[in-house]
């Protein structure tokens, strides 16, 4: 990929089933976005996409919908997990496994937005490699969040899937103070330089994190299976305020500092991919599996989770490990 500025694509995880708050925060951070004129790529989960309907959010749609959009899992935090549903099974029965979960989320999407997800993003970072077949059968093509790992963290196809990398984050908590969320945007400028044009990912929150103080899904942490959900109180109306400030006085200044673009404006501009060379797949043997025992840890996980089998599912198919050529 060659752009003269750095190419970015800025994510949002739109997932809070619960508060209603958390609906309104999603359609003013999309606001925000279109505010400053950049068009981010969306993280919405299956179940979210049901309770807008439900709730007859079409408003929350539509401002979604101006956005690229990608399915965050089915119902992210509910057990089983994506890892937890296939860490012990069979590829094959994994594959299978795989795309009975996906699926509802997949049709979920499609009846809210109209169109299929552009990409698949891990929620809390579950993945395991039978999502890749999952993904092919659904005609999703790309996967953001990327555990796979290849060096200088570039975007790489395995098992016939783009798989996108997350390389730089800034927090809810620093978006609502301004020293912080100044020395955020520093943070990411950094790594604009230092990523030198290629393509980077940019994840800048939850919508329900800019509105309340913690997560939605407390009550899933340590594999709880029958939660019991408590509504949280929000953040004081100024910090929501500030924060929403800083993340849109940072768009508009990276919009002038580089190429802003959904993932599904991205993916047609990746076409030429060669077989990973050996110390591309050394890379990839012995980084992938760091990074995927640190998602088992996930704090929503059981804590008998192991990521072994699927760290060897994983490194089964890196013949298939593909970068640009």
């Amino acid at each position: 990929m060659s752009n003269r500025r750095p190419c970015v694509s800025v994510f949002m995880d739109v997932e809070d089933p619960i508060h209603l708050l958390a609906d309104d925060a999603a359609l003013e951070l999309a606001e925000v976005f279109d505010r400053a004129r950049v068009r981010g790529s969306f993280c919405v989960t299956g179940e979210k996409c049901r309770v807008l309907l439900r709730r007859g959010r079409e408003d929350v749609v539509e401002a979604l919908r101006k956005h690229c959009l990608g399915l965050h899992t089915d119902t992210h935090s509910r057990h089983p997990t994506t890892m937890e549903r296939l860490a012990d099974l069979p590829f094959g029965q994994g594959c299978k496994a795989a795309l009975e979960a996906e699926r509802p989320g997949f049709e979920s999407f499609v009846s809210a937005f109209g169109r299929p997800p552009a990409f698949w993003g891990g929620a809390g970072n579950t993945w395991a490699p039978e999502i890749t077949d999952a993904l092919k059968a659904l005609g999703i093509p790309a996967y953001a969040y990327a555990l796979t790992q290849v060096p200088e963290h570039q975007v790489h196809r395995f098992n016939g899937v783009l798989a996108f990398p997350q390389h730089v984050s800034v927090s809810e908590a620093e978006w609502a103070d301004d020293d912080l969320a100044s020395a955020a945007a520093e943070r990411v400028f950094a790594a604009l330089r230092e990523r030198a044009g290629a393509w980077t990912g940019l994840f800048v929150g939850h919508p329900t994190r800019f509105r309340f103080p913690s997560f939605w899904d407390g009550a899933f942490f340590g594999g709880q299976t029958a939660p019991n959900f408590e509504s949280l109180e929000p953040v004081a109306p100024e910090l929501y305020d500030r924060a929403r400030g800083n993340l849109a006085r940072f768009l508009v200044r990276l919009r002038e500092a580089a190429a802003i673009e959904g993932l599904d404006d991205v993916t047609p501009t990746l076409e030429r991919w060669i077989p990973a060379g050996e110390g591309e797949r050394r890379f990839f043997r012995e980084q992938t599996p760091l990074a995927l025992h640190a998602a088992a840890r996930w704090p929503v996980h059981r804590p008998d989770l192991r990521a072994d089998g699927i760290v060897e599912k994983t490194l089964a198919l890196e013949s298939t490990l593909e970068v640009e050529g």
